[in-house]
């Protein structure tokens, strides 16, 4: 009995170990220019109170950039989380969504259509990001069969030690520090950007700008699973694009086709955003993402048609608006700074 109980407490002490340098050496993605704070953006999600977020929107970077929910919680008291990841396929945000509803009863899912166009198996960069900080579980690594590559293997992203061992000679203070810090994420998934594009053409519906795109069937499967998955929780599945200069007639219809064929309201900004004062000289960090003041527009907009699929509203619990009050503040001490 001693000699188990001896065997049971290194066996915890060396998982502890274990898990604690994985979490040292493995590199922690934060803003920095164009990089998503992609750490943050996963840790965050876990951090936030249980069943307290209204609204969960998935996609690619297209979505952390583009919407703010800090400022659809002033706009309409509906909290939201962007539960995003650098080109993020259409497979991870169906696990995404999967190892969300484990914590939170969304009423909404917001969806950003650019992943539907992507096809095979993101690049391991996009993988770490996506993955490393998600908790294990078996959505983890159902979608990690799907989306590593070759010379990926399973046992480095269930031991992340395995894959940055060599990181000893370059870690930081903040490495160290990071396992043990506060991961709660003021932005709720949201990458802000005071950049300014320069020189961005017109922003144009009427051109092809991929000649003879189509739409993967393994992303329409992963749509029509996200669809069910959102029906058997009871949950309003909305599509939306974010103004995009990748994004043409072709995406446009394709994704109007796919929407209609599923009773899904799919609303594309690229075909009204000057109607809401997007512009693309002062609006965009760069061609295809848009900078803080573009965000705040589309947010605005986004927020008033979330509100609308939203049944009576119960009051929110006062501790949840105290830490949304809170969070709203960090963000004007952001914006503060560069205004």
């Amino acid at each position: 009995m001693k000699r188990a109980g001896r065997v049971t407490i290194f066996i915890i002490i060396l998982c502890f170990f274990i898990h604690i340098t994985g979490e040292i050496f493995t590199p922690k993605w934060e803003a920095d220019g164009l990089w998503e704070p992609a750490t943050l953006i996963v840790d965050g999600f876990y951090e936030e109170d249980k069943n307290t977020i209204d609204v969960l929107y998935l996609g690619s970077s297209n979505s952390f950039y583009d919407i703010n929910p800090l400022v659809i919680y002033e706009n309409e008291n509906i909290t939201g989380y962007v539960l995003g990841s650098g080109e993020q396929r259409i497979y991870t945000s169906y696990f995404y969504l999967q190892e969300a509803l484990k914590y939170q009863q969304p009423k909404v899912v917001v969806l950003d259509a650019l992943g539907l166009f992507y096809s095979g198996r993101g690049e391991e960069e996009q993988n770490r990001k996506a993955y490393d900080y998600m908790k294990l579980s078996k959505e983890k690594i159902k979608s990690l069969q799907i989306a590593m590559g070759e010379e990926e293997s399973m046992l480095s992203y269930i031991f992340p030690i395995a894959r940055y061992h060599a990181r000893y000679s370059s870690l930081t203070e903040r490495d160290f520090v990071y396992p043990f810090s506060d991961k709660h994420y003021a932005l709720k998934g949201y990458a802000f950007s005071e950049t300014v594009a320069e020189g961005l053409p017109d922003f144009s519906m009427s051109s092809i700008v991929h000649e003879g795109i189509t739409l993967p069937k393994e992303n329409r499967y992963y749509f029509q699973r996200i669809n069910e998955l959102c029906q058997k929780n009871g949950i309003t599945l909305l599509l939306i694009k974010t103004p995009n200069i990748e994004w043409g007639s072709l995406e446009h219809a394709l994704t109007e086709e796919l929407a209609k064929e599923y009773s899904v309201v799919f609303y594309d900004y690229n075909t009204f955003m000057g109607e809401i004062g997007i512009e693309e000289r002062d609006c965009f960090l760069d061609g295809a993402h848009l900078n803080y003041k573009g965000a705040e527009l589309l947010s605005t907009h986004l927020g008033s048609i979330v509100a609308g699929y939203l049944s009576e509203e119960a009051e929110k619990a006062q501790s949840v608006d105290a830490d949304w009050k809170k969070d709203v503040e960090i963000y004007k001490k952001l914006l503060a700074k560069v205004q």
